[in-house]
């Protein structure tokens, strides 16, 4: 058999049709990287020959794709005797199709394409599918190459076929073997290769059974001692925590950090209100002082100006002598440009005009803000209320929730206490006659096939009569009770909480904290809506805003009155009218340079006398305009008090900060523990107590399950099925010692013919020993291979000592595995049967020296055996020389 080309539609991690063509006839080699399918590839070939298509195996179902679970397809060209055939398998369970192919136009198709299969490759088939035999020796798994070849039964007898074909028959032809026979017949009735037969491996099935039993029900005992042992522990457990638990102490504790806490709070405020007036008093000192400083400065100031002034009088006045005598010459010119200038005096008013309503329209758009923040908030104020309302209106808490929770539990408990000694009565009844049936008056529920039965019970068939039903429970009513008290328990806290069940509870309390939530984030939203504004001097809170709305509507309405409007004017037509005005005063501008410049020759005089009158103006004015702000600045600031006064101010002021830093320091001193410390001292002591009372319901839980645990158990007999469990054991077991002795006997009378037969068997192994010592030669010169009767591994013969097996390293293992694989491939081929090596990432254990060597004895191999290589190792496989394969998605 040499395979050609495989094709995998939706198998197993393939979506969709891949394809592996172009297979050779000797050494091939498909490289890829992990997870690309390599070892998928050699599953769908197993698939294609040994797996029957309509197979419902739930190994058959895994080949599906692992997401879309899509029907699997293999199919596998190949060439047999001359001939080429094409085996195209779907998976598909019943409605699985298998069709089979061949190059002399011969078609089988579902069980006779198997059983054409079967007789082609050379192995048996079965119900489920075929048995690889000697394939699964020559197909080798990822990760099962370093082992030793192990052949099944099938296996064995293709190569015991093939060597019998070679040697002869060397065990005394069907005659000899007859006694051999009926004796491994009789040991194969009673023990196989995996244990025991028949009525032998009954006897094992139930002894194995019977020990089972007698462990789980040790182990029932045990839990149920184990019960009793936590049952006392937790009782421990529980009344420690109560009596080292101080309720009062702890209460009163709690409420003294508090009271702490207020005083802390006190003092922190005190201290931040001292900090403040330190502040405001530094700062007012120090303004103080400053005035004092700024006047004595102005003082010194004007001193020197008055007189530079009274030195630019007198050069103006010669200034004005020398501009009088030319001004006569430029009058007309003058008049001129006086009458431009006044229209230039015109544009700069209507420019200040213009200013004062954009600042008008800005007053406006500031209060329309403002007066949204405040609408806004308004919403928001009411939306508040409104969820107080809802606050109030939810009952549900989260101990509410807690104590509906327990009420539950207990109710389970109580209820797992009644079903554990409750009497069950089954029905096996035919729907049609279950209305002929009543317990206690009511007809059987369809579904109920059993009911657990507490009390004194009557059941009526018709045309029948009665069955009374009386069973002795102990602790019936305690029993009862406990469970009318968990009940009663869950209704009062389900009535206090105002809901009807544990899930509208812990709804009801959800909902509760998302509306304070929404409260907080609506305190945060105002707080965020009115910040205040330190440049304008606003402070936070809505009633400060509105207090400054006020004030601006007060201001835009004396502004528009000053303005002389009506009404507020459009942003982009005031825009439009201020660059008129603009462009009416550049333009005046440009005129005013014009009329300059046509006064240029009958004015040169005057432009001299100008010039210098000019030039005397400027320093005067801006000298003047100096002084006399300088002067109006000291006047107005002595106004609020006379220098001296000034200075015995600033001298009180700084005094009232030295004072208030001073106080500042001993409430600082007085300041005490600090408000984080006696929080986090109060958050560990509610949440000791929390812990508290969770530990003692958690314990109180734990005691009432474990006592329905053990009157459960109590009820079940466990100790007299224990007794009869062990008694079962015991007499299985001496039913298979006599098992084991027969097995003994048959073995040894077995043993004693194969022993008479190995010797004949010498010559047997020779034709696998010739195959493989050729290749050995290649990698271990000078060594010989052992194997045993079974075909195989025993051995390694070298430098004159026996190595076993077992103790080879791991890559001689898998070496000498590949080697003999090889030699079976010959020897099957050599026969005229069918043999293909396909070995999935082998030699992985090999060092740089020894897989060359390998790659050295797979190619000469490869002239007679067609070798497929899977494998990840990319780099050093190039080095193998084989035909390289690839898998392609099929177009």
């Amino acid at each position: 058999m040499k395979i050609r080309s495989v094709e995998l539609t939706n198998f197993r991690k393939f979506v969709g049709t891949f394809r592996v063509d172009c297979i050779g006839d000797n050494v091939n080699v498909l490289v890829g990287r992990n997870e690309l399918g390599k070892s998928t590839l050699l599953e769908a070939i197993n698939a294609a020959i040994f797996e029957k298509a309509k197979s419902t195996a739930a190994h058959v179902k895994a080949f599906r794709h692992l997401a879309n679970q899509t029907v699997p397809e293999v199919k596998l060209a190949f060439d047999v005797d001359g001939k080429s055939w094409l085996i195209h398998k779907r998976f598909a369970g019943q409605a699985g199709k298998a069709m089979l192919s061949c190059s002399d136009q011969r078609l089988f198709e579902d069980e006779a394409a198997e059983a054409e299969l079967q007789r082609l490759l050379g192995f048996s088939g079965g119900r489920s599918g075929g048995e690889p035999g000697i394939w699964g020796t020559l197909w080798v798994q990822q990760g099962q190459s370093f082992g030793d070849v192990e052949l099944n039964e099938q296996a064995q007898r293709t190569m015991q076929g093939c060597l019998e074909a070679q040697v002869g028959l060397v065990t005394g032809g069907t005659r000899g073997q007859k006694i051999p026979k009926a004796v491994r017949d009789a040991l194969d009735a009673l023990r196989g290769a995996r244990g025991p037969r028949g009525r032998f491996k009954d006897a094992v099935d139930k002894l194995s059974d019977a020990k089972q039993q007698v462990i789980d029900l040790e182990a029932k005992r045990q839990a149920v001692f184990q019960f009793m042992e936590d049952l006392g522990r937790n009782k421990h457990d529980l009344k420690q925590e109560l009596d080292g638990w101080d309720e009062n102490a702890h209460r009163l504790e709690l409420e003294g950090e508090r009271t702490k806490r207020t005083v802390a709070v006190t003092r922190a405020a005190e201290v931040g209100s001292a900090r403040s007036a330190a502040k405001l008093a530094l700062e007012r000192a120090t303004q103080a002082r400053k005035l004092v400083d700024d006047r004595v400065k102005a003082v010194e100031e004007l001193r020197p100006l008055e007189a530079s002034l009274s030195e630019l009088g007198a050069q103006n006045d010669a200034a004005l002598a020398a501009q009088a005598d030319a001004q006569v010459a430029v009058s007309k010119g003058e008049a001129k440009l006086a009458d431009l200038r006044i229209k230039t005096t015109q544009n700069a008013e209507r420019t200040r005009k213009l200013e004062r309503v954009r600042n008008v329209v800005t007053l406006s758009a500031e209060a329309t803000q403002h007066q949204h923040v405040i609408d806004t908030s308004a919403a928001l104020e009411l939306e508040r209320q409104h969820l107080g309302e809802m606050i109030g209106a939810i009952a549900a808490t989260d101990e509410g929730v807690t104590r509906i929770e327990e009420a539950v539990t207990e109710c389970a408990a109580a209820d797992a206490a009644m079903s554990a000694v409750a009497t069950t009565v089954s029905f096996a009844v035919h729907d049609d006659a279950r209305d002929s049936i009543l317990v206690d008056g009511n007809a059987i529920a369809a579904s109920a096939s059993s009911m657990p039965i507490m009390g004194k019970t009557t059941v009526a068939i018709a045309r029948v009569g009665t069955i009374t039903i009386e069973p002795q429970i102990k602790n019936r009513g305690a029993l009862l009770a406990r469970r009318e008290a968990a009940v009663q328990e869950m209704k009062d806290a389900l009535q206090a909480a105002g809901v009807e069940s544990l899930a509208a509870a812990r709804a009801a309390t959800a909902q509760r904290k998302e509306h304070v939530r929404r409260l907080s984030d609506i305190g945060k939203e105002l707080a965020r809506l009115v910040p205040g504004d330190k440049s304008k001097k606003l402070a936070p809170g809505l009633d400060a805003l509105r207090s400054h709305l006020s004030e601006l509507r007060g201001r835009l309405k004396v502004d528009m009155k000053a303005c002389e409007l009506t009404e507020i004017p459009a942003e982009s037509a005031l825009a439009r009218d201020i660059q008129e005005n603009l462009d009416d005063g550049a333009r005046l501008e440009a005129e005013i340079k014009t009329a300059d410049a046509e006064m240029a020759g009958p004015a040169d005089v005057l432009l001299q006398a100008e010039k210098k009158l000019r030039q005397v103006r400027e320093r005067m004015a801006g000298l003047n305009g100096t002084i006399e702000s300088k002067k109006a600045d000291l006047a107005a600031s002595r106004t609020s008090g006379s220098d001296e006064q000034l200075a015995s101010a600033a001298e009180a002021l700084e005094r009232e900060a030295v004072v208030a830093d001073t106080l500042l320091i001993e409430k600082e001193r007085e300041e005490g523990e600090s408000l984080e410390a006696i929080d986090a001292r109060i958050k560990r002591l509610e949440r000791a107590a929390s812990n508290h009372h969770q530990s003692i319901a958690s314990l109180s839980n734990e005691v009432t399950r474990l006592t329905a645990l053990i009157e459960a158990n109590e009820g079940a007999g466990v100790e007299e099925m224990l007794l009869g469990a062990e008694a079962e054991r015991d007499r299985l077991t001496n039913t298979i010692a006599e098992f084991h002795e027969e097995a003994d006997v048959l073995q040894l009378l077995l043993d004693t013919l194969e022993t008479a037969e190995g010797e004949a068997k010498t010559r047997y192994l020779a034709p696998v020993v010739s195959r493989v010592e050729p290749y050995l030669k290649m990698l271990l010169p000078g060594s010989n291979i052992v194997l045993d009767e079974n075909l195989q591994i025993a051995a390694l013969q070298r430098s004159g000592q026996r190595e076993d097996f077992e103790v080879l390293s791991g890559g001689t293992k898998e070496q000498l595995a590949v080697l003999t694989r090889l030699a079976f491939a010959e020897l099957l081929l050599g026969q005229g049967r069918p043999a293909t090596v396909i070995l999935d990432d082998a030699l992985a254990f090999s060092d740089d020296e020894r897989i060359e060597s390998m790659f050295d004895v797979l190619m000469r191999a490869g002239e007679n055996v067609q070798i497929i290589v899977l494998t990840c190792r990319k780099r050093l496989f190039t080095r193998l020389g084989a035909s390289p394969l690839e898998i392609r998605a099929a177009s």
